[in-house]
């Protein structure tokens, strides 16, 4: 926001939530602190599910010396939305920015995305973010010195946005909090409702981001991290709200489109041909049959396992099946009501 004073500049509450994360909060912290937007003008919330590594002692010894205007370090066991409405709850000024532990940004991303939200009215707006798979540390840095900082892109409208990197107003926090039966989609559910209120989601695709994903790392896999009865929570919502934020006009052309982009999902959903036929060999007792439909799962654990060890393995194949394909199927459903409610209407005009 060049020619504003920092006295003027919209004061911000910046959210981490974390979770045995000593490998890369310090780098997420070390962006924040390296932000050119004035430190006097943001307050930091971290909110610790209870980690059994040196998370808190590193976000400590960091916040105590960054200058911000304040800090507060809450360590309680909760889940991620759990967490964020802590963060919500402690908030302070005009805005909350939702910071992911495991997040690098441009010095200048955090001052252009709030100029971004005063400049449209945006209600919630991200930064653009790439998931990137890194060996080390070093190489996410390397990767984020190669963009330009405050590269060319506009600011457009969106139906979700994770909150990865992601502004939100106040008034918006004031009527939308964090499902806390979502273990996952959170953010999207987040966003649907706040649009259903009439607030508006945008992404500012000139503030860039990265999220670490250490390769090396057991823990960067969030999905296989969480008990199976977490990630077994809500699973209708969670289906509905993925299919409603893949599109501002969500249908069976966007779920389409989704599955092309996400192969994972489209053989989720190839379980319930396979079931069915799986349940039809055993019922007449077809063990070639049988033997056919079961390579399709059994060739996917081998994978698994190959690659993630037999307990971890297994357990993927579990939450496929417990968790992946009901969203799916929830999507599929939402996806093809959400295209007949299009053409009921066009039929009544």
């Amino acid at each position: 926001m060049p020619g504003k004073s920092p006295a003027s500049r919209p004061f911000v509450t910046v959210c981490i939530i974390t979770l045995n994360r000593e490998r890369v909060i310090g780098e997420a912290l070390r962006s924040l602190i390296s932000q050119s937007y004035p430190k006097d003008r943001l307050h930091v919330v971290v909110v610790d599910g209870g980690s059994t590594d040196r998370t808190v002692k590193i976000c400590r010894d960091m916040l105590s010396t960054a200058g911000f205007s304040g800090y507060e370090i809450i360590v309680q066991p909760s889940t991620i939305p759990e967490a964020r409405n802590i963060c919500i709850s402690r908030m302070r000024g005009d805005f909350a920015f939702f910071w992911d532990s495991d997040v690098i940004m441009q010095p200048c991303a955090l001052e252009r995305i709030v100029s971004s939200a005063t400049e449209t009215g945006a209600d919630i707006i991200s930064a653009s973010v790439s998931f990137l798979a890194v060996r080390s540390i070093e190489e996410g840095w390397r990767e984020l010195g190669r963009m330009q900082c405050g590269a060319a892109g506009g600011v457009v409208e969106v139906p979700a946005v994770t909150m990865s990197a992601t502004l939100v107003r106040k008034e918006t926090l004031e009527k939308v909090r964090f499902d806390p039966d979502l273990t996952l989609y959170e953010d999207l559910d987040f966003c649907w409702r706040a649009r259903e209120l009439g607030f508006r989601v945008f992404l500012d695709e000139g503030v860039r981001a990265i999220d670490l994903n250490l390769t090396s790392d057991p823990g960067v896999d969030v999905f296989i991290g969480k008990p199976l009865s977490e990630l077994m929570k809500g699973l209708r919502k969670k289906g509905k709200v993925k299919a409603l934020c893949l599109d501002l006009k969500p249908g069976l052309r966007p779920f389409i489109t989704y599955l092309i982009r996400n192969p994972r999902h489209a053989f989720y959903l190839g379980y319930v041909p396979i079931l069915l036929l799986l349940a039809y060999a055993l019922a007449r007792c077809d063990i070639l049959l049988a033997s056919a439909a079961s390579s399709y799962i059994l060739g996917y654990a081998a994978v698994q396992v190959a690659k993630r060890g037999l307990k971890r393995g297994v357990k993927v194949i579990a939450a496929s099946l417990l968790v992946g394909l009901p969203i799916n199927v929830f999507m599929l459903c939402y996806s093809a009501l959400s295209s007949l409610h299009r053409v009921l209407e066009r039929v009544k005009k």
